[in-house]
Order: structure tokens, then C-alpha cells, then sequence
């Protein structure tokens, strides 16, 4: 297995540099490398970035837990993570997940959360435990030196947790504490209510819990929880760094081969989500906003899909960045919003896709127009050649650069376990972005932004921005607890 250093001290030169190369003046015809094509009056290379994607050591232990060891010699670090399928996708009451993932750290059936701090700090270590969608999460860092007695703390947090009630209360108290946060932050109004509009009231959504949920999560629950979550089958532990992997296996096996699995592996709940057929204005009236937090969304693919690769390359040039249209024309052009940007998710059910701004309540119209104008316009027509190429350079020299990180390199390896990709996904990656077409481009934005999909979100001052989004669509009322106030109508009453 090459060495992806040497990798990128090959490769680079001739594409990254080339890539992004800008006009140097003084630089004669002359000078400019023989290969090369002329865009925006810069020397572009044409070559595609040749990886050969380093592949980790996988083993897997009798009690089905999977293991991945990459090596990297050139800093003395380690990073240890493990990876549970344990997150509020998989409970019935999702706090509980988030609360048991929380607390994992304080404390286990021998050391107290103090005694644990301290081995931490005498390392110069760092721990983190934590429970999303999918996974509940023990990680920690430290220089190399470390990783054998970093294992044993990771093993110990994860497998013998002693939930303290102390812990739990101080948990509680911080969540309920920030309820009144969330619901006057119009970001966060905006991503809960984009939830309950592509996902209505499942797991998906992820809303924000309310004051007794969180106060129902009881020690006993937790402890039970635990049990019947926290198993090896479905769970995977990376270990990458300045280590030996013969050494790092064999100390997993006598500190987690005893783990048990459970009868069953895991299984994801039902994940279907179809987008919408009609256009809504959903609108949560927030007295004495000077903005309005705007949201265009709509449910869009899984990580696997096959249009992920062109819809990266789409929403590359439609608001990935301060160069995207979005950007460009609602900003720059407009002075509406100090930046304006779209993005997309692609988890193992179906993600979404989003726009966004914060723009000025008076712009409110206008601005939601603007994105809807650029919308249209992915739609009509394909991007220019010279765009097109600009995206692809921008998102495969993107791509180069997480090379230099071994951290990243796992990473995207559990990405391609994760979502059953194929296992040379990566090494092709750059290929298949520079395949993709302008008529690709705007296929997708077709299907994914066309007609009646989108759905608007909007977080301001009811009574100045409630007339300006009429024409857009029938206007759907909710609470700032993301509750509907009363059905859609055509004339928005």
C-alpha cells in the first residue's frame, strides 16, 4: 500500500496546483506547462487526481465487533473511537439516548467522574461521549504514548458506566436551561421547524425536547438502556495514529473480546420520506425581529444514491460558498443578507436539502424571490463550461487536502462502511466529479429543486413579512414549540 504522502507528493503538483493555478504576470505562453487549457485566462491541468486510497487493518472479534487500525508515523498521536448503535434513532424516548451518551464519562462501577478526569489530564488526553441519530460515541486523544492506557479508559467508560444521579441532575438542569435559548434563536427555530416539515413528528425530525421528556429520564432507565443498546454487534472502534496494530488488537481482544453481543443486530427504524408535490410558506411569527431567517428545503437522497456525485457538484455551484450563485446575487448583487448559502445532507435514510439566509425584514419578498430565481435558473439551462470546471477543481482539490489527515482518511473510510459504498469509492471519487455534465447538473437540480418540492421556512415579525410571502404559497402557522397554530390555507389566514 502506497503511502498516501507520497500520494499527494505526486499527484498534486500536476492537479491541485495546476488546478487552481491564477494568472501570474510576467508569465510568458511560453511557460505555461504543455496539457493545459485556458479558463478565466489561468492554466488549468485536465488531469484527473489518480488516488489510491489508503486502506486501513480491519479485524473482526468473535463478538462481531469490527475493528480499524491506520498507521501514521509522521506525529507521535493516537485518536480512539468507538462507535455504538445506540442513538436516538434506536430508543423509544429519544433524551434518553442523548442523556446516556452524555453522562457515559462520569463515572464508571470503579472510578468515580473525578478519578476519570484526572487519568484524562495526566495524559494531556481528551474524551468525548456523545449520542446522535445512529451512533452513541466514546472517543479520546493523546500522544501515543498513551493509547494502551487510553483503550482501557474507553473500555471501561463504555462498558461500565455508573450513570451518577448527581451527574444525571446537573444534565438535566443544563438542557432545561437552554430550552428558552432555543426557541427565541431563529437559527435554531428555523432547523427545527425544516424537521418537523420534511420529517413531521418521527425520529427524524429530531425536535427539540420539551421540558418533561427531559425530566422523565431516570437513572434505572438509563442503566437499562444501556444494557440492551450498548453491544458489539453494529459497533465499530477506529484506532488511528503512531501505533502498532498487532499491539493495539491484542490488547481490544482481552479488554472488549468478552463484550456480548445481542441476539439480533441492530435495525434501523423505517426511513421513507417522499418530498412534497406542493410549495408551503411554513412561518413562525418571532415580535421585534429586524430579520427573517429564511429556509428553503426539501427532502433530497440517501448517502448511496447514485445522484450524490452530481448533486455535490450542483450545490457547488449553486451555494457551497462565497463564489456560489447564491452568494453571488443575493449578497453581492443584492445587498440583501450578509451571505446566503445552500447545503445538502446524505445520511443512510433520506437527507435534505437546504438554502438559507438571514436577510432584512423590509427584503423579506424580495429575497425570498431571489432564491427562487436562482432555483428556476439551475433548472432552465446548464451551468457554463468555465463554472462547471471551476466546481469540480474546487471540490477535488477539496477532497486532496483531507488526504493530509489520517483522522479524515478513517473517516471516509467509515463512510464507505457505513453506507454500503463500494470499497474503491474513494479512488474513483475524483474521476466521477470531473464525469459529471452540465446536463447532469441540471438534472438534478430538476428533480431536487423543481416545481412545488421546496418548501419555505421563515423566522421573523409575523405582521411585516406574513403579505410578502403570500404569492409564494399557502401559509402554515406554528408556535415557537414548532407546533401547528392552524391548518394551511390558499390565502394564508
Amino acid at each position: 500500500m502506497k503511502r498516501y504522502l507520497t500520494i499527494l507528493a505526486l499527484a498534486l503538483p500536476a492537479v491541485v496546483a495546476g488546478a487552481f493555478a491564477q494568472e501570474t504576470p510576467g508569465v510568458s505562453e511560453a511557460a505555461i506547462p504543455k496539457g493545459t487549457v485556458r479558463l478565466n485566462r489561468a492554466p488549468v491541468a485536465k488531469e484527473v487526481l489518480k488516488v489510491h486510497f489508503p486502506r486501513p487493518k480491519v479485524y473482526t472479534l468473535p463478538n462481531r465487533l469490527r475493528v480499524y487500525i491506520l498507521e501514521d508515523h509522521r506525529v507521535p498521536g493516537t485518536t480512539i473511537t468507538l462507535m455504538v448503535r445506540a442513538g436516538s434513532l434506536y430508543c423509544d424516548t429519544p433524551e434518553l439516548a442523548e442523556a446516556t451518551g452524555a453522562i457515559l464519562q462520569d463515572g464508571t462501577t470503579t472510578k468515580s467522574g473525578k478519578e476519570i478526569s484526572k487519568l484524562v489530564d495526566d495524559m494531556g488526553a481528551e474524551l468525548n461521549t456523545g449520542a446522535g441519530s445512529e451512533y452513541a460515541t466514546v472517543g479520546i486523544s493523546a500522544l501515543s504514548d498513551f493509547t494502551e492506557p487510553m483503550l482501557d479508559i474507553l473500555a471501561d467508560v463504555a462498558l461500565h458506566p455508573s450513570f451518577p444521579i448527581d451527574r444525571l441532575d446537573e444534565y438535566k438542569y443544563r438542557r432545561i436551561a437552554g430550552l428558552p435559548a432555543r426557541k427565541s434563536d431563529a437559527e435554531s427555530l428555523a432547523r427545527g421547524l425544516a424537521g418537523r416539515v420534511n420529517y413531521g413528528t418521527t425520529r427524524y425530525a429530531r425536535a427539540t425536547p420539551k421540558k418533561e421528556d427531559i425530566n422523565a429520564v431516570t437513572r434505572e432507565a438509563m442503566i437499562a438502556y444501556h444494557s440492551a443498546a450498548f453491544r458489539p454487534n453494529g459497533a465499530t472502534l477506529t484506532v488511528v495514529g503512531d501505533v502498532n496494530p498487532k499491539a493495539i488488537i491484542a490488547r481490544v481482544r482481552e479488554l472488549l473480546g468478552a463484550w456480548e453481543p445481542s441476539a439480533k443486530d441492530p435495525v434501523d427504524p423505517e426511513a421513507e420520506f417522499a418530498p412534497k408535490t406542493s410549495t408551503v410558506v411554513h412561518l413562525i411569527d418571532r415580535p421585534g425581529s429586524k430579520q427573517t431567517m429564511l429556509r428553503f428545503t426539501n427532502i433530497a437522497i440517501r448517502r448511496n444514491d447514485p445522484d450524490y456525485i452530481p448533486l455535490t457538484v450542483a450545490n457547488r455551484i449553486l451555494g457551497a460558498g462565497s463564489t456560489g450563485r447564491l452568494f453571488q446575487h443575493i449578497r453581492e448583487e443584492k445587498g440583501y443578507t450578509y451571505g446566503a448559502y445552500s447545503g445538502f445532507s446524505a445520511p443512510r435514510w433520506p437527507g435534505t436539502i437546504d438554502a438559507y439566509a438571514s436577510v432584512r425584514t423590509e427584503v423579506t419578498g424580495p429575497a425570498a424571490q431571489a432564491f427562487l430565481d436562482e432555483f428556476h435558473r439551475m433548472q432552465a439551462e446548464p451551468p457554463p463550461a468555465e463554472e462547471l470546471e471551476r466546481a469540480k477543481r474546487t471540490i477535488i482539490g477539496s477532497f486532496a487536502r483531507t488526504l493530509e489527515s489520517p483522522d479524515s482518511i478513517l473517516a471516509k473510510t467509515m463512510e464507505i462502511v457505513r453506507n454500503d459504498l463500494p470499497a474503491n469509492y474513494w479512488d474513483t471519487y475524483p474521476a466521477q466529479i470531473e464525469a459529471v455534465t452540465g446536463a447532469d447538473v441540471q438534472r438534478v437540480a430538476r428533480k431536487y429543486l423543481g416545481e412545488g418540492r421546496i418548501q419555505i421556512i421563515a423566522i421573523g415579525e409575523g405582521s411585516a413579512i406574513e403579505a410578502a410571502l403570500k404569492p409564494f404559497g399557502p401559509i402554515q402557522k406554528y408556535d415557537t414549540d414548532i407546533n401547528p397554530i392552524a391548518p394551511a390555507r390558499p390565502d394564508g389566514q
